[in-house]
């Protein structure tokens, strides 16, 4: 009868995950189709005379051209062929725009400076204000190819072309741009050409335009050099001057005629390169093939609420020095956490978030490993009952970091409860092997006796029973160290995958000396236990910061109590 009853469960069991197998590979099916669906409506969008005379690099020493690839009839079944040369393309176009708008702003930027030079202040002021207004008049366009570029970036392309890198947009660029526009362009401009203010405001501003102009036309120009399948050499005509500078000999018509053809150039893009190809659709959905789907699997709704609860709070900050490594490319933590998680964007949100605390955790980890080891060097080194001493000392702070281990352990936890991390993700956003070394380390103070209380103030009292209770523990620990480390060494050597530390891991040598080379030279008693007291100490407040910044100041708390 038992042996029935374990049959019938393990059926029920296995069951469950086929279904739960199941409804995951729906929702995958699902999200690639989504996808899918997106870059053909922009395919299908772009006009054909944008496309004339490019090229594709096909391989060193061939090329083809790029309507050849877009015709609906080729490579229609290779998703991310489709998805490269799209995104490829539109790569370049964008590119060609912001490489146009610079040759517009270069075109006035040089009368301005011509007037400069010979003293024509009125004309200068003139000349620069124009420049200053028109390019103020930019932020819409450059708003819009940004929103653009964000909305691409937020497709979970890991997820959907598994194992695979495949073209990254170049939304970093476009923000260089817009942000100059946003934060240094000025408001308020005015055109009083008898003001001694004016002139200084125009000159500053001149400086401070070329200054963005140089930096800008370097960015622009890599781009072009490393564009990864367009040819860039191929027909760039239209990145050359869009005026000739000899049209006209009245130099301030030539600033006027510039910079009506620069607002009609911010018109034209916005209507092609924009809401033409549907990307005011696309981040207002409302018919359902531009709806990104819901794993039924999980709360969604749930997920959003707590990641919009956790990229508000303060103890991010502690993770600047950390960048994540997704789809090949490198994502701070400013840009993960500053837009508001939505329904659009939550596939790849949670996972960045994720793949970061993956990061940060580790990280944290491979430092407790190396105050630890530090800790036992020092006891190691002392001579009794100093040696003792110091392996109640050690033993009572690894009892005290069991309060780091509840933290993060709370924190996992919470992630999962909210459908932002699964149990069974095994990607590179998965929190498994953290989770087990929590798991494992909460166990290990659990079950033994580690803290001051249990073992006593001072070795000197009980001195036969305390020491071996103390050689019971210090093999305990060490069987348990040798353990974690094999997994933790396996762990880093995959991280750099991942991450990218900007700050380096703790170093045993330097970590050991830091609390030695003081005292080296005392060989007294008093001296000699202040050594490891201050690395306890140091230890403590490792574990305590832990606590406190990736628990308590990342708002887990909220989550759980809303």
């Amino acid at each position: 009868m038992e042996s029935y009853k374990l049959i019938l469960i393990s059926i029920v069991i296995f069951s469950m995950k086929s279904a739960e197998t199941k409804q995951s590979l729906n929702y995958r099916k699902d999200y690639r189709n989504y996808v899918n669906t997106v870059v053909h409506h922009i395919r299908s969008h772009i006009r054909s005379n944008e496309m004339q005379n490019l090229k594709l690099k096909h391989d060193f020493n061939n090329h083809i051209n790029i309507e050849e690839a877009f015709k609906p009839d080729n490579y229609m079944n290779d998703s991310m062929y489709n998805y490269n040369i799209t995104i490829s393309l539109l790569n370049f176009k964008y590119t060609r725009i912001l490489k146009t708008f610079l040759n517009y702003v270069d075109i006035i930027l040089r009368k301005c400076k011509q007037f400069q030079y010979s003293y024509l202040w009125e004309n200068l002021i003139f000349c620069v204000t124009s420049l200053i207004e028109e390019v103020k008049n930019s932020k819409t366009m450059f708003e819009n190819l940004y929103n653009a570029m964000k909305y691409i970036n937020i497709m979970d392309v890991r997820y959907v072309f598994k194992g695979t890198i495949v073209a990254n947009v170049i939304i970093d660029e476009i923000d260089f741009f817009k942000q100059f526009v946003l934060q240094k362009i000025p408001e308020t401009i005015s055109f009083d050409f008898n003001s001694l203010q004016n002139l200084i405001d125009s000159e500053t501003n001149l400086k401070n335009l070329n200054e963005f102009y140089i930096e800008a036309s370097e960015k622009v120009n890599n781009m072009f050099l490393y564009s990864i399948i367009i040819d860039p050499f191929v027909n760039t005509n239209s990145t050359t001057n869009p005026i000739k500078e000899s049209s006209n000999d009245n130099d301030l018509y030539l600033v006027n005629l510039t910079c009506s053809n620069l607002n009609a150039f911010y018109n034209e893009t916005i209507e092609i390169w924009y809401k033409n190809l549907g990307f005011e659709e696309f981040l207002n959905p409302k018919i359902p093939k531009f709806i990104p789907p819901i794993d039924l699997h999980i709360n969604q709704n749930d997920g959003i609420k707590a990641l919009n609860i956790l990229r508000q709070e303060s103890g991010w900050k502690t993770m600047n020095h950390i960048l994540i490594i997704y789809n090949g490319k490198q994502f701070s933590v400013d840009f993960i956490m500053k837009d508001e998680i939505n329904n659009i964007n939550f596939r790849v949100k949670k996972e960045h978030v994720i793949q970061l605390l993956r990061c940060r955790y580790t990280e944290i980890m491979k430092n407790y490993e190396i105050l630890l080891s530090t800790l036992v060097h020092i006891c190691n080194k002392s001579v009794p009952p100093l040696y003792q001493n110091c392996l109640i000392e050690l033993f009572d702070s690894l009892n005290k970091s069991k309060r780091m281990f509840d933290g993060l352990n709370m924190a996992i936890n919470t992630l999962n409860s909210s459908s932002i991390w699964s149990l069974s993700n095994h990607s590179h956003s998965s929190l498994q092997k953290i989770l087990k070394w929590n798991t494992d380390f909460l166990n290990l103070l659990k079950n033994n006796e580690f803290s001051r209380c249990e073992l006593g103030n001072n070795i000197i009292k009980n001195e036969g029973k305390n020491t071996e209770k103390l050689k019971k523990l210090r093999n305990i620990l060490s069987e348990f160290r040798d353990n974690f480390y094999k997994e933790l060494r396996s762990e880093m050597s995959r991280m750099n995958d991942r991450c990218v530390m900007k700050k380096p891991y703790f170093d045993r040598s330097k970590t050991i000396n830091y609390f030695i080379i003081p005292t080296a030279t005392n060989q007294n008693s008093s001296e000699s236990s202040q050594i490891y007291l201050n690395a306890c100490n140091y230890f403590n407040n490792f574990c305590e910061n832990v606590y406190k910044n990736c628990y308590e100041d990342l708002g887990f708390r909220k989550i759980i109590t809303s």
